[in-house]
């Protein structure tokens, strides 16, 4: 407790952080911008730590991967930081308080935007926030639920599913049995078929890296072709793909591959991509 309090003390009073000693918690669920990153529960609460007055969420759902949900509140007078952690994660995060707020002054406030890890399982979080204090005391917990929103392609009659592990931008192209092709251009087929999303679309990092062709209607019977257009890598060097392709819930076929910058040299337009994989639907 002593080390970690000197070590907190150090970044949130301003004395700063041997870079050494840096841990920027990479393999966490949770990440928040400009915060420092502690690795391990955080200390217990104590009842004379400051108190966190109010939390605000705009929402309690999470997506992974989203990189833009808003976190902010207001803080005990005494406090000089908040707190924040995800449950069942591998460390916690700590804020450094601000001004008061229109509606709470007087008193400190902290904002954080929350960043949710790609490989997020799905299911319910509870967020973990406590105000902290100039000596390194941690209040006691305030909580909120958190829980993973539902995808469409869950729920869908028959989806097909592009996934990738960079910050690219990969397009995600379906040719149906009666020959339209899906894609960012034509997000609908006309039969009930719909592309979702276009992420990281011209390299506005949105952090989904998915993109998913849905029927929530019976879909026409007959080949379907699947193809993957690398538009940009956005200055990642590589991005590994998984396609899946699932008929209510059940696994009609999968292929991973990997684009490259020669992949990004060709047209981006209709018919462009590599073959990924092809199937029928009965």
């Amino acid at each position: 407790m002593k080390v970690r309090a000197l070590a907190w003390l150090l970044v949130v009073i301003g004395g700063g952080c041997d870079a050494t000693e840096a841990d920027a918690g990479l393999d966490a669920k949770l990440r928040i911008e400009n915060a420092q990153f502690f690795r391990g529960p955080m200390p217990a609460g104590e009842e004379s730590g400051p108190a966190v007055v109010a939390v605000a969420l705009r929402t309690n759902e999470i997506r992974a991967g989203s990189r833009d949900k808003s976190c902010g509140g207001a803080l005990a007078r005494e406090a000089t930081a908040a707190a924040i952690a995800l449950s069942g994660d591998v460390g916690y995060w700590v804020v450094r308080a601000g001004t008061p707020a229109v509606e709470t002054p007087g008193l400190p406030s902290f904002e954080a935007t929350l960043a949710f890890a790609p490989t997020l399982a799905r299911g319910a979080y509870q967020l973990v926030v406590r105000a902290v204090d100039g000596a390194g005391r941690f209040g006691l917990p305030v909580e909120r639920s958190l829980s993973t929103a539902v995808e469409a392609a869950d729920q869908a009659e028959l989806a097909v599913s592009l996934r990738w592990d960079t910050e690219a931008d990969l397009d995600l192209h379906v040719v149906d049995a009666r020959g339209t092709e899906i894609w960012k251009r034509n997000i609908n087929s006309g039969d009930g078929a719909i592309l979702d999303f276009d992420s990281n679309a011209a390299c506005l990092i949105d952090g989904r890296r998915r993109e998913n062709v849905v029927w929530t209607a019976a879909p026409p019977a007959g080949h379907y072709m699947v193809r993957v257009d690398t538009f940009s890598l956005c200055q990642a060097n590589t991005a590994r793909f998984r396609v899946d392709v699932t008929r209510r819930g059940l696994s009609l076929g999968a292929a991973e591959g990997m684009s490259t910058e020669a992949d990004t040299r060709f047209p981006h337009d209709r018919g462009a991509g590599v073959l990924a994989l092809e199937f029928d639907v009965p």
